[in-house]
């Protein structure tokens, strides 16, 4: 059957174009799962981020930190806890000492390198 315009449209007993549009309906079916999936997944990613702690006093081996602790709590080890406003690659504070931090993460620093992120203003308030 074909239209004025020259195209062609289905017939309604037409087998084939049944079995395109219900394989057209699974497939955007598993999609929807897969997408409700992986936002699932990176909402409890991003909840255990902000509920972390992530002790960087080590930058060769940073941990994460078991108790609740609250941002801005300086610590009995001259370590404070605090919260970073922008994503930070390799900054370098002393002599060897390489940090990294993710914005919006809560880290256990040395207390120079808490100052220092004060200094530059990068620290949540």
């Amino acid at each position: 059957m074909t239209t004025q315009a020259g195209r062609q449209t289905k017939r309604q007993n037409d087998f084939t174009g049944r079995q395109a549009q219900e394989v057209a309906a699974r497939v955007a079916e598993d999609k929807r799962l897969r997408d409700e999936q992986i936002a699932t997944a990176k909402a409890v990613e991003d909840q255990e981020f902000e509920d972390s702690v992530f002790d960087v006093t080590n930058p060769a081996h940073p941990v994460v930190v078991d108790q609740v602790v609250e941002v801005g709590v300086e610590m009995a080890n001259d370590t404070m806890i605090v919260r970073v406003a922008e994503t930070i690659e390799n900054m370098t504070v002393g002599h060897g000492n390489n940090y990294s931090f993710k914005a919006g993460g809560k880290y256990q620093v040395p207390k120079e390198v808490a100052d220092r992120l004060e200094e530059l203003g990068l620290l949540w308030h």
